[in-house]
């Protein structure tokens, strides 16, 4: 839940203020870009079990998350701040590269709810569906509604660009305004009908993919939110992504849900969040005139960022890359480092990144049979079929690692969807980290030790409870014919 501006009473009265922000700007998932070494990295990782308990989060609630609505002067950020962050060539530059195959997954749960690894994580297979975590062959609000995933308040897609076999996907992940639920209004329609609309525009795009844009693709989404007469008023936060076969990937950022790409177990890149204040992010909103005219009396002015205001980053991915997009659910219960130690235990477990003395950590060929859909069946200490989510395997266990790893065991209710990848290990792997960390009155995450900078007199403990949405993608290069496991030789 995010703060956003003034509420005032039906009746004309002005609600009770919070304490005033402090003013400036906070990198609240800063760390640092010098890594550890793969072997540090591992040391508490590799010899974790594979179990998954089947839990449920306790709901700790937040006294400064909901729609607090105060007369705000909007101040322009400083341009170093918006300024967009590139660690390669703008997506338009030309240069040759080989054909980028992108293995993704997605995992969500929803804040209060049970987290199932298996049932909570969602393989994109174009082969099969033109997209996930949406419902884009329907117009029906109440049937988008049903079809939505357990994200809670978070969105997520991930789709095709066009119809063709461009190789191009679109992707996003989205945060409701949960402050909104005091002025009546569900969070979740502004997210989920966001991400609704931007599937369905990269489905229906009939240009070259090279030519959409991850900003057009936000403009988009969000005009026609504005237009649909369902979703009278909310605001979400945005990470939306366009990603060419040639390893190009064009990130747009608007708030604070993120991305960090992780390449031969380093960070080799991370998004900044743009904010207005502490658990205020920058916002897409839709205003009711009401509300408009209240503030015009009262005065003061309304949070209300648009697409234009959104940061632009362009990668290239290589081959082995992992590119990770997430809601604050994650970054806020975990920092850069905690995702690189995850991801890196999940790859080389599963030898997908290996180290030699003469080359140190370098892909595996191996790396396109793992992200297969069924890639990881051969790895499996028993059958999937053989276990369940209430099995004697699936007991408690106290770390998170082990229990998001063994969502390859669980079954899951849709036997088209049953695969076994590593995207999808990864994805629940960080989303069940995140899951267990805001729940932890005993570790600071990121959230809490912000929240103790601004707020020095109320020592704010443990993880913040929350919605979790978590894009994992993987670059696969074609004819790769690198490095290969032991145990494929």
């Amino acid at each position: 839940m995010h703060h956003q501006l003034e509420a005032v009473d039906d009746d004309g009265g002005r609600s009770q203020q919070l304490p005033a922000f402090r003013p400036g700007n906070f990198h609240r998932r800063a760390c640092s870009p010098a890594c550890s070494s793969l072997h540090t990295v591992l040391r508490d990782s590799l010899l974790a079990s594979i179990v998954a308990p089947k839990w449920t989060a306790a709901h700790r609630s937040n006294s400064r998350s909901s729609l607090c609505l105060a007369p705000v002067a909007r101040t322009p950020p400083p341009a170093s701040y918006r300024r967009a962050f590139h660690t390669t060539s703008p997506l338009a530059s030309q240069s040759p590269s080989p054909r980028i195959t992108y293995r993704v997954a997605a995992s969500s749960s929803g804040k209060g709810r049970r987290f199932h690894p298996a049932k909570n994580s969602y393989d994109f297979n174009p082969d099969l569906h033109p997209a996930i975590g949406v419902a884009t062959d329907t117009q029906d609000p109440a049937l988008r509604r049903k079809r939505r995933p357990d994200s809670g308040e978070d969105a997520f897609f991930v789709s095709r660009v066009g119809n063709g076999d461009s190789g191009a996907i679109a992707f996003a992940v989205a945060d409701g305004v949960g402050g909104w639920a005091e002025s009546r209004v569900d969070p979740a329609d502004f997210s989920h009908a966001l991400c609704s609309y931007m599937a369905q525009s990269a489905l229906a795009w009939d240009a070259p993919a090279e030519q959409l844009r991850s900003k057009h693709l936000l403009q988009v989404g969000y005009d026609q939110v504005v237009a649909d007469n369902s979703v009278p008023a909310g605001g979400s936060t945005a990470s939306v992504g366009v990603g060419l076969e040639d390893g190009r990937i064009e990130l747009a950022n608007l708030g604070d849900s993120g991305s960090v790409l992780l390449r031969l177990a380093a960070v080799h890149h991370y998004s900044v969040p743009q904010t207005h204040g502490f658990n205020t992010p920058y916002q897409l909103s839709i205003i009711p005139p009401r509300m408009r005219a209240q503030a015009s009396v009262f005065g003061g002015a309304f949070l209300e960022d648009f697409p234009r205001d959104a940061a632009v980053t362009n990668l290239q991915m290589q081959h082995g890359d992992v590119l990770v997009l997430a809601t604050d659910g994650v970054f806020d219960n975990l920092n850069n480092q905690d995702i690189l130690k995850l991801v890196s235990s999940r790859m080389v477990l599963m030898g997908a990144w290996t180290s030699t003395e003469e080359a140190g950590v370098q892909p595996s060929a191996d790396l396109q049979q793992l992200t297969s859909p069924n890639g990881l069946a051969p790895l499996l200490p028993t059958s999937p079929a053989s276990s369940s989510p209430s099995s004697p395997s699936s007991t408690s266990s106290t770390s998170s690692s082990d229990s998001t790893a063994s969502s390859t065991k669980t079954a899951s209710p849709n036997p088209r969807d049953q695969v076994y990848t590593l995207q999808s290990l990864i994805a629940a792997t960080i989303a069940g980290e995140a899951k267990l960390a805001s729940t932890d009155m005993r570790r600071d995450g990121p959230f809490a030790k912000e929240a103790q900078r601004y707020y020095p007199g109320d020592w704010y403990r443990g993880g913040k409870v929350d919605d979790i949405s978590v894009v994992v993608i993987i670059a696969v290069e074609e004819g790769y014919s690198g490095f290969s496991t032991p145990s494929s030789k």
